[in-house]
């Protein structure tokens, strides 16, 4: 027993040891802006008051891809758009109800969109208008096959074991990863587990590839999905899984309160009882 503990802990730290091998070779030669690859376990995008109202607007509504790296200049690569189709309906309309649910604990912020040197007053009315404003703590929204298992896999984890072989697709020799959690231990997660972990299920267009640029045609769902929002975008506390942090689970069903609880995902109800 004590050999098998010896040689797993070995393995691990050769995990840890080559993945981050690997990402500091390629990271200097192309510092890319990834949307979401092929093999990505997720797609991630940004909730706010003012997007859901611009889909609501639409038949089906479209979500575009937020990623979280700094800025580069050498291109981007991914998709940057998915549309959720008839089979995902509810769950669209659910997502609007989560988003207030949520609102209603944590307020909405904004800041101006444009900028005066000098204060604004009163007789500044056109200024006022809500169009001149921007929510600044939109709400992270990640999209996973309905099936995904998160409260055992983790989230904000993208699992794409074939990462570098999706980027050459765009044109890249090698690239970033643009991990959302970027500690040791997710990193090796993702890289070990990424061959048992199933990508999101979608039909990528048929649009030709361009070098170096995001695909904006949208992506479909090939299947029923489910959404994860978290109350703030600290995605290490979530991978962590913090005591006390929370998140909506939603689905063509309906919305679950989930926390974190003892190290454990708990449905809220269960810890504290019905609100």
């Amino acid at each position: 027993m004590i050999q098998k503990a010896f040689l797993m802990k070995a393995f691990q730290v050769l995990c840890l040891t080559v993945a981050i091998y690997l990402l500091t070779l390629i990271q200097p030669l192309h510092a890319t802006n990834n949307y979401f690859l092929p093999g990505d376990a997720f797609f991630h995008s940004i909730l706010t008051l003012e997007s859901i109202q611009e889909r609501a607007k639409e038949p089906e509504e479209v979500y575009g891809y937020r990623f979280v790296c700094e800025p580069a200049f050498c291109g981007y690569a991914g998709y940057s758009k998915l549309k959720l189709d008839k089979q995902n309906k509810e769950l669209a309309k659910n997502i609007h109800k989560a988003y207030f649910q949520i609102r209603e604990s944590i307020s909405l912020k904004l800041q101006r969109k444009t900028y005066k040197t000098a204060p604004l007053t009163n007789s500044d009315k056109s200024a006022w208008k809500p169009e001149n404003f921007e929510e600044t703590n939109g709400l992270s929204l990640f999209f996973y096959n309905e099936d995904y298992d998160w409260k055992r896999r983790k989230i904000a984890v993208k699992y794409n074991e074939d990462w570098l072989g999706d980027l050459k697709t765009f044109g890249f020799g090698g690239g970033r990863y643009c991990e959302f959690v970027s500690t040791a231990d997710a990193v090796v997660a993702s890289w070990a587990l990424g061959k048992y972990i199933q990508p999101l299920n979608v039909q990528l267009p048929d649009t030709p590839i361009e070098k170096y640029k995001t695909v904006n045609t949208p992506m479909l769902p090939k299947g029923k999905l489910k959404a994860l929002i978290l109350f703030d975008r600290n995605y290490k506390q979530y991978f962590d899984m913090r005591n006390n942090k929370g998140l909506l689970q939603v689905t063509n069903k309906g919305i679950n309160y989930y926390i974190v609880h003892r190290k454990e995902w708990k449905l809220y109800k269960d810890v504290y009882g019905e609100e």
